[in-house]
């Protein structure tokens, strides 16, 4: 079998591994004509998170790109302070994109450090997020809405029991460590399935509101790291 094909069959074993998992969850979308195959959420409660996923994105676009690289060089560094981040063996960062805190710093320090570092490939299909290690920023391509993925033939799965830690993003953070995510339930998915991994959530202050709704497969960060503090 060639890489290609090796792979795609890790996927598909992994895949298949956290099928009736995946399965459990509604379907968190702005899509027209999405819905749960399994229970729906309240309209008032979707109306609310899409709302708040509206406003705060517009507001954390807003940022200057100086507020986006300042405020991200003081997250790194409170980051890489947080002990169950410092002792992390297999550390799972996600690849920022747009206006989101910046990771490239941290994921370079885990290297420095001798930490295995784990990134997310999100595909559509399913709405699973499967981890896979990189070595370098070379092992990225461009994949799904513009953000950077593992290249398919460099691709190597690491099974989420093995992770540590889990730098998990968001468009809203409550101080409870409730999240508004981008509507594709990705993580909610995925974080069940490393109960032992600390979760770590990665935000400007801007982006911590009061309170956002709660359904009841939304897991939660245990803390919150902004460039004012740690919530």
């Amino acid at each position: 079998m060639n890489k290609n094909g090796l792979a795609i069959s890790m996927i598909s074993r992994y895949i298949l591994q956290n099928w009736k998992m995946a399965n459990r969850f509604v379907y968190d979308s702005d899509e027209p004509g999405r819905e749960s195959r399994f229970y729906s959420a309240s309209e008032e409660e979707m109306n609310s998170k899409s709302e708040i996923r509206k406003r705060l994105l517009g507001l954390r676009n807003s940022l200057s790109t100086g507020k986006i690289t300042a405020g991200s060089g003081e997250i790194v560094a409170r980051l890489m302070r947080i002990e169950a981040i410092r002792k992390a063996s297999t550390l799972m960062v996600y690849l920022s994109f747009g206006s989101e805190v910046m990771t490239d710093d941290l994921i370079r320090w885990g290297w420095a450090a001798g930490k295995r570092i784990v990134v997310p490939l999100c595909r559509p299909e399913g709405r699973l997020l499967t981890p896979c290690r990189i070595d370098s920023f070379d092992d990225l391509e461009t994949g799904h809405y513009g953000i950077r993925e593992p290249k398919a033939e460099r691709l190597l799965v690491v099974p989420p029991g093995e992770i540590d830690a889990v730098l998990v993003p968001a468009v809203a953070f409550d101080r409870r460590g409730y999240r508004v995510g981008y509507g594709g339930g990705y993580y909610d998915r995925f974080l069940p399935g490393c109960p032992q991994a600390a979760k770590i959530g990665a935000a400007f202050a801007c982006q911590i509101v009061p309170e956002v709704p709660v359904d009841r497969y939304d897991v939660k960060v245990e803390r919150i790291v902004t460039e004012e503090g740690i919530c």
